[in-house]
């Protein structure tokens, strides 16, 4: 018992330190490829990063049944490592863009073999305890992450320094795997080898599992558009600072640490995830359509807002989490795999809907496109069957 509970924190860990490196570049990685790329080529380049990621997604069970889930984390964190100290240095701009892509993909891994290690000492009674921990343990290392860019980019807009202090945090991360090594609960041969026909099915034609997915993608959808347009509106039209820009982004995340926890344990205990996925989505609308309107420039108005935003967003997030996890097994790692391209999946869409919109229409059209889409989102719900 005293193992499992220790390696409940040991992932814990190894997950704010992943997720930190992650949301530290997270907010600078489209002007550090627009340093290499014209900005029209950005979109087009992402496009090709999520169908590799999406590709790789489908041969990746097979990988894990043959190797094991604890040998790719060490060979995942160490691509992660090498591709940073790659891109942080002074080479030619081919080798940058390919172990930009390197370094995606091994992140994204990462968290999959994470949720599956994770999945390996987990009970069902407890996932939404256990699940909102492992979200709290992330959401810490986002909601710190813009003050350290920041510090990190200073005024001569030094990307690099980001991916090279990345890094080197990574290394204490893989001598941690490496040294406890009979922590990890990893039998190669329970993950189910099947192809790709056969995983789609079991995520998409299960009418839970495909009711969550689809919530899930327009919450990766919500998070796309609104980490991307929000900081040029409030900037670029509105004329916030980016230091002013940097303490409401920073109070935006409060809800991701605050609410996941409490919402996990009201899950196992006393609600279905449905109701609060449901409240978590109507949240989020409520809160673009005061976006729409609101056309004051003061900061803790939209503070405001984004905090009200991300209360919903924690909340939907915390019962995908949970939900999704009552649904499968740790054997169910192709599922797993897929239903974490949600994100890879939900960026392409905001994109593609981000291009057609603007090319017509003004900045600001963009967040009634997001209306919409959350809208839409609200049908999968209603569709799933609740745990309770």
């Amino acid at each position: 018992m005293q193992k499992t509970k220790s390696t409940f924190y040991l992932i814990y860990g190894l997950v704010f330190i992943t997720a930190l490196i992650d949301a530290m570049v997270g907010y600078v990685q489209s002007s550090f490829l627009n340093q290499f790329l014209p900005l029209e080529y950005i979109g087009l380049f992402w496009s090709l990063v999520t169908i590799i990621t999406i590709a790789i997604s489908f041969i990746y069970p097979r990988l894990a049944r043959r190797y094991s889930t604890y040998r790719l984390m060490i060979i995942t964190y160490f691509l992660a490592v090498a591709a940073n100290f790659i891109i942080s240095s002074e080479t030619t701009t081919w080798l940058i863009l390919v172990s930009f892509i390197v370094r995606y993909l091994s992140i994204v891994f990462i968290f999959v073999n994470m949720d599956v290690l994770l999945e390996n000492i987990s009970d069902d009674g407890c996932t939404g305890v256990i699940r909102t921990k492992y979200l709290t343990a992330m959401n810490a290392a986002w909601l710190i992450s813009p003050l350290i860019m920041g510090y990190l980019v200073g005024a001569d807009n030094n990307y690099q320094r980001i991916y090279y202090i990345g890094g080197l945090l990574m290394l204490p991360a893989l001598f941690l795997i490496i040294t406890r090594r009979r922590q990890f609960i990893d039998a190669k041969n329970r993950y189910r080898q099947q192809d790709a026909a056969i995983t789609i099915n079991q995520l998409l034609g299960h009418r839970d599992r495909r009711g969550i997915f689809l919530s899930s993608l327009t919450l990766q959808f919500f998070y796309s558009l609104m980490s991307l347009y929000i900081p040029i509106y409030l900037h670029q039209h509105l004329g916030l600072s980016w230091s002013t820009l940097s303490i409401i982004f920073t109070f935006m995340l409060l809800p991701f640490v605050i609410i996941q926890m409490p919402a996990g344990l009201l899950a196992d205990r006393f609600f279905g995830e449905k109701e609060m996925l449901t409240i978590g989505n109507l949240i989020m609308i409520i809160a673009v359509v005061g976006i729409i309107f609101t056309k004051t420039a003061n900061p803790f108005v939209w503070g405001f807002l984004l905090f009200f935003s991300r209360v919903g967003a924690a909340l939907a997030e915390s019962m995908h989490e949970t939900y999704f996890f009552k649904k499968v097994g740790s054997r169910d790692m192709a599922v797993i795999n897929l239903y974490r391209q949600n994100k890879p999946i939900g960026r392409l869409i905001a994109s593609l809907a981000a291009f057609i919109t603007l090319s017509f229409l003004p900045l600001k059209s963009i967040f009634i496109v997001l209306f919409a889409g959350l809208v839409i989102g609200l049908i999968p719900i209603i569709y799933i069957r609740d745990t309770r």
